[in-house]
């Protein structure tokens, strides 16, 4: 295991110099190329004279200098915080507050009082302030290396601090999880600074591969012409994306079942007939499901392609992961699918804790064990099976329902495009499972019809009491369903 993603870099412009390490906006940059434009930020940097592990925010985006500026704030021995690219002036200052950051990369003007760097010129300086024979401390496992902040699905969002151990963790669990090829070229068209995309852009940095930057999915021509042009092998796509491209596009997608190594989800709940169709389409085409979070990542991964059937399954433990069941006192349990409990992670891959927050740290991370709200169990063979958080399964009268088991079932009816499954109060002050349903371009909803497909697959108390047509089903950034914002 190497000590950070940035002594990965260096390796590799040693013994791969000419292989192109990052694509973005039809431009290309090598691994020698890139080590040295790391190094000169990097040098430029620490010029200023920060103290080690200082916090440089930066405003993400997908290009060449978001991956430049990534690596020199690592090796001039700091801290990164990527951030939406969407973020506002006023947002960016109040985060460089919070976490008294020394320096903004961005091209908003801060008015924070601290250095800055236009994103324009990350690049030109780069190359200004490089010379040959640099030398460098690298960072070493137990310095932080970025703080990602969560989108804020369960509260208010909270820097996650990561070390460079973790990040390295998590980075060979998808590489060795994903079994991911020599040669492989990595499209990852969701925000670079999600958990889930960034580590895309480190797991093609740690094996020496290449990575594809994009600005999202919603432009499909260039999606496509991306993968045709760059010689995409891997995709990474929420299940959301994957909903899009099987309704848009699904015979295009289709042609590169040959060229596709496999595509890696995750983030939210994937429905198990989109999981379906997406095998039909892409036979040849590994298809992972990974779970983890901000707060200890990627921690197993299920292959679709090769276990199919396994409801909620989200696999096997990772190599850097140990994951198990506890109660509600988090005494550690044997679980069963009728004894469940919450799922715990411990390992390499958990993080720091959250910035600056003390309190909200001990109410998840102690002793080096993560401890989710997730409701789950292992079986008999070792796969663990993630059925919702505990603040989303529906309880009537003691016995459980999980939404996402609802929502399965419901995709696979004809016509409906969307659906999301809640609990609301009933006249004698208990609660029902509610059913909202987006139907597609010019059907009605049968409710006679639907129930009686639901009854085929569900115990009687799982089917929703009170069904709802609506236009859309609140998602967050992500993907998943704002589950908050349902009525």
């Amino acid at each position: 295991m190497v000590d950070s993603i940035v002594s990965a870099i260096r390796d590799n412009a040693m013994q791969r110099p000419d292989r192109v390490a990052v694509i973005a906006d039809d431009e290309k940059i090598t691994y020698a190329q890139l080590w040295r434009e790391v190094q000169g930020l990097a040098a430029y940097i620490k010029s200023f004279g920060f103290e080690k592990g200082s916090r440089i925010v930066v405003k993400s985006a997908p290009t060449i200098w978001f991956a430049v500026a990534a690596f020199a704030i690592h090796l001039s021995g700091n801290v990164q915080v990527p951030l939406e690219k969407t973020i506002g002036a006023e947002g960016l200052d109040d985060v460089v507050r919070q976490l008294s950051a020394v320096m903004v990369i961005s091209n908003l003007q801060s008015k924070a009082g601290v250095h800055s760097i236009s994103s324009d010129d990350v690049r030109r300086i780069a190359v200004e302030n490089y010379a040959d024979g640099m030398e460098f401390d690298f960072p070493t496992p137990d310095m932080t290396c970025d703080i990602l902040f969560t989108t804020g699905t369960t509260g208010k969002s909270k820097g996650v601090m990561e070390s460079h151990r973790s990040v390295v963790a998590v980075t060979e669990n998808v590489q060795y999880g994903a079994e991911i090829p020599e040669n492989n070229v990595y499209l990852v068209p969701a925000p670079i600074n999600h958990a889930s995309a960034i580590r895309k852009l480190y797991v093609s940095m740690l094996t020496g591969t290449t990575v594809v930057l994009l600005d999202g999915y919603t432009n499909i021509k260039r999606f496509y012409a991306c993968i045709e042009k760059y010689g995409v092998t891997s995709i990474l796509m929420p299940p959301a994306a994957v909903r899009m491209l099987l309704m848009l596009s699904a015979k295009e997608l289709a042609k590169y079942s040959g060229q596709l190594h496999h595509i890696h989800t995750g983030s939210a709940a994937f429905p198990e007939a989109d999981k379906e169709k997406l095998c039909q389409i892409l036979p040849d085409t590994r298809l992972y499901f990974a779970y983890g979070s901000s707060e200890a990542g990627c921690v197993s991964m299920y292959d679709y392609s090769r276990h199919r059937g396994l409801i909620s399954c989200v696999g096997k433990p990772n190599r850097n992961a140990h994951i198990f069941i506890v109660d509600d006192d988090r005494n550690e349990i044997q679980s069963s699918k009728e004894r469940q409990g919450l799922i715990a992670i411990s390992g390499p891959v958990t993080m720091q804790g959250y910035y600056n927050e003390p309190e909200l740290t001990r109410g998840v991370l102690r002793d080096g064990v993560v401890y989710t709200n997730d409701i789950g169990y292992i079986d008999e063979q070792g796969f663990v099976f993630m059925l919702g958080r505990r603040g989303d399964v529906i309880s009537i009268g003691g016995l459980k329902i999980a939404p996402t088991e609802v929502e399965d079932v419901v995709l696979r009816f004809p016509g409906i495009a969307d659906c999301a499954c809640f609990a609301v109060e009933d006249r004698m002050g208990g609660c029902v499972p509610k059913l909202n349903v987006v139907l597609e371009k010019g059907d009605t909803l049968d409710n006679a019809a639907l129930r009686a497909h639901m009854a085929k697959y569900l115990e009687a108390f799982k089917i929703p009491k009170l069904f709802e047509v609506v236009e859309a089903i609140p998602k967050t950034s992500n993907g998943k369903i704002d589950r908050k914002r349902l009525k």
